[in-house]
């Protein structure tokens, strides 16, 4: 928390020396009266993903360590219901309850915006009367401000005034705005209209058991980068990135796999929970043209004290024609290699030792280097 404060101080400090060479855009916008209490209104403010009621954002993920009590998360990325479809990243930097004040500072915008900070205030008007009150801070280069101010104005207050309509909407009934709803649809009807293109292959395979308990399981898989270490399948792999999700050692793995010498893949992390024993991954580099999308999704399942099993759900899009005439290879060769990791890990997991195929492979390694 004082870190966080220390550089939000500089930041303001840095900000009163260079004004001259910054154009300050401030808004202050304060919705309609709300009938529903504060308190409960500022449940909905601070809960971090505000994409369960905003139209305004698809998605939202949140992370981060803790730096205000009481609060697990001090970072959130979303995804902006836009044309451009990007994301918006937020550092939170102020969080007052007893004033029902939460703050948070952009941390990615184009080069001729400097800083910033958007803050949400919830006041009480009266019993079971409320309104929210959204204050924004941008310094923008003066260049750039000169002709952009009007536009970015009109985007700030567009974007106020929908997020008061949902959240009073969502706050007094209880239920999605018409508009978020709306989206909700759009976005399903997308989802469908993008599926049609694709031959979409399906397999959940679940391992035999391993006599070991659940946690100890978990404790190998959750190694996403040294998946390398017991699986024969690949010769090498190693992570890289800060992880968005708490715990996670990194954000994406690199891997070599035993296919070919220097046959690379890259998967990004999209999911890691250490309270439900799961994770989840993508296949970003190194996949065949016509795959589209390859995600595996993993999860330790407890069976008794001393017993468990690793669950793993596979999903690839392939373009229809080479879809057509591949999916039943690819998928045979997908099962292959999937039931010799769940194997190699059983193996791993019960003995502390590696499987006869990867101890050839590591000596075929030393032997030539």
């Amino acid at each position: 928390m004082l870190f966080t404060l220390l550089i939000t101080a500089f930041n303001s400090k840095v900000m009163a020396q260079n004004k001259k060479k910054y154009s300050e855009i401030k808004t202050i916008r304060t919705s309609e009266t709300m009938n529903i209490s504060a308190d409960s209104v500022w449940n909905i403010i601070k809960h971090p993903d505000i994409s369960i009621w905003s139209t305004l954002l698809d998605s939202t993920d949140y992370f981060g360590p803790e730096i205000f009590e009481g609060i697990t998360w001090s970072k959130r990325v979303s995804s902006v219901n836009s044309k451009g479809h990007h994301k918006s990243h937020e550092d939170l930097i102020v969080y007052t309850p007893e004033s029902r004040i939460i703050r948070f500072a952009s941390t990615k915008f184009p080069k001729f915006i400097i800083s910033n900070e958007t803050q949400y205030e919830v006041i009480d008007t009266g019993h079971n009367k409320s309104v929210v009150k959204i204050t924004t801070v941008m310094y923008m280069k003066k260049f750039q401000a000169f002709f952009l101010k009007k536009p970015m104005l009109k985007a700030i207050n567009k974007n106020a005034n929908g997020i008061f309509y949902d959240v009073k909407y969502y706050a007094e009934k209880g239920e999605l705005s018409p508009s978020k709803k709306n989206r909700i649809q759009q976005l399903q009807n997308e989802q469908l209209k993008q599926e049609s293109k694709f031959k979409i292959v399906k397999e959940t395979l679940t391992s035999d058991i391993v006599y070991v308990s659940a946690d100890s399981l978990w404790a190998i898989c959750r190694e996403f980068d040294k998946t390398a270490e017991w699986t024969s399948t690949l010769n090498h792999s190693y992570g890289s990135g800060e992880s968005r999700f708490e715990g996670a050692t990194c954000s994406t793995r690199t891997c070599e796999t035993n296919i070919s010498k220097g046959n690379k893949v890259t998967e990004e992390l999209i999911l890691f929970s250490d309270e439900n024993r799961e994770l989840a991954y993508n296949l970003t580099e190194g996949t065949p043209g016509f795959i589209s999308l390859a995600s595996n999704h993993w999860k330790v399942v407890e069976i008794s004290k001393n017993q468990s099993r690793i669950v793993m759900d596979i999903t690839m899009h392939m373009k229809p024609i080479s879809g057509f005439f591949l999916s039943g290879l690819i998928t045979q060769q997908m099962k292959k290699q999937v039931r010799i990791v769940q194997n190699e890990l059983k193996i791993y997991a019960e003995t502390g030792e590696v499987s006869e195929a990867k101890k050839r492979q590591l000596e075929n390694h030393r032997q030539n280097e």
